[in-house]
């Protein structure tokens, strides 16, 4: 079930193509059935989104990318045992991979954070290798001159 969801911009999404194989329906049936669904324009637009792609003939036939909000509501009016069961097998799949997208994004948000925090600790350490380029000669000149004044003069 894992192969019937990508994950596309960050979000993990399936197809009216890849939706009509898996319950056995022409995938005109399913397009029928998204633009028949009793749904706000905005939730249409958010979760149905228009693409193309180009079947075996060699010919551009729309299609839909779906959420998994769109999904949902799309397949709750398919019916029957086997329907149930693909519902239930694709419900866990958007969550895996929904899991996984999730992970995935701290781990990221966690290396830019580190990658941050590195990269202030060079920087103030770089500062620091200026201001003693700076300092160190005067430092050496003062220890010199005091430990000059420190010798003892007999004469």
């Amino acid at each position: 079930m894992q192969e019937l969801i990508s994950v596309q911009n960050g979000q993990a999404v399936t197809t009216d193509i890849l939706i009509s194989k898996a319950f056995n329906k022409r995938p005109s049936s399913v397009r029928r059935a998204i633009k028949i669904l009793n749904c706000s324009e905005e939730f249409r637009r958010l979760n149905f989104k228009h693409t193309y792609y180009v079947d075996q003939q060699g010919k551009k036939q729309q299609s839909y990318l779906i959420t998994k909000d769109g999904f949902v509501l799309l397949v709750m009016g398919f019916t029957g045992k086997h329907a149930t069961d693909l519902k239930i097998r694709y419900i866990e799949a958007f969550n895996e991979k929904e899991k996984y997208l999730q992970s995935e994004f701290q781990r990221f948000n966690d290396l830019c954070q580190h990658f941050l925090l590195r990269k202030h600790d060079v920087s103030k350490a770089a500062k620091n290798m200026v201001c003693w380029k700076h300092d160190k000669p005067r430092l050496l000149n003062l220890i010199e001159s005091s430990k000059k004044r420190l010798q003892l003069d007999l004469f």
